[in-house]
Order: C-alpha cells, then sequence, then structure tokens
C-alpha cells in the first residue's frame, strides 16, 4: 500500500502480481477534503468507480461530482485528480488498461 497526505493506493493486481495481466487494478482512499495530485497515464486509460463517499473529479478542465455507484472514464493522456468532497474518506476501485502504467505529474491550473 501506498500512503500519500491525501490518501492511500493499495496495487490490487498488475504487472507485480501477474506478468502478463494487461490491466491493473487499485482501491484509493481519498481523506476528507484532500485533493490527489493533478496527473495523466500517457500509456492507458483509468475507470474510476465511486465504492463510498462523494467526489469531485476532475477530467481535464472540468470537474464532476460523484457519489457512490458512479463512474468516470479518464482517457490516456487526459489530465484528471480527485478530490473528496464527503465528512468520510472517499473509496474508489481503479482499473487502468495497462498492467504497467505511466504516470506524469502536472502543474495545477
Amino acid at each position: 500500500m501506498t500512503k500519500e497526505d491525501w490518501g492511500t493506493m493499495e496495487w490490487l493486481a498488475d504487472a507485480n502480481t501477474a506478468e502478463g495481466l494487461g490491466l491493473s487494478l487499485a482501491r484509493m482512499t481519498v481523506l476528507p477534503s484532500k485533493t490527489s495530485p493533478a496527473h495523466r497515464h500517457p500509456n492507458c486509460n483509468e475507470v474510476i468507480h465511486v465504492l463510498s463517499g462523494s467526489i469531485d473529479q476532475r477530467l481535464g478542465d472540468t470537474w464532476q461530482t460523484c457519489q457512490a455507484g458512479d463512474t468516470v472514464t479518464a482517457l490516456t493522456n487526459t489530465i484528471h485528480q480527485t478530490r473528496c468532497t464527503s465528512d468520510t474518506p472517499a473509496i474508489l476501485m481503479i482499473a487502468y488498461s495497462e498492467d504497467t502504467r505511466l504516470y506524469q505529474e502536472v502543474s495545477p491550473e
């Protein structure tokens, strides 16, 4: 599990768990009032599914509000980030279309 000031990423499946898997799966926790860094993935799509809590999800220049049960997709190279808007941590299931993701943090706009 990777711990950050905004929350955690728990990697459930990727190239480290199964060679040739072709995808990655993670459980992300974003703490109340915290926002993950703006970033993009130049080699894969990312699907974000809200399991509990609520978030504002940035996709490019647009922010959208998501609740438990909502799913959004960040296509390859789309700048995105997640902000928890609930009083409890937001729990997300994140799937990537590659088993080895490239991650590029970008400056907030």
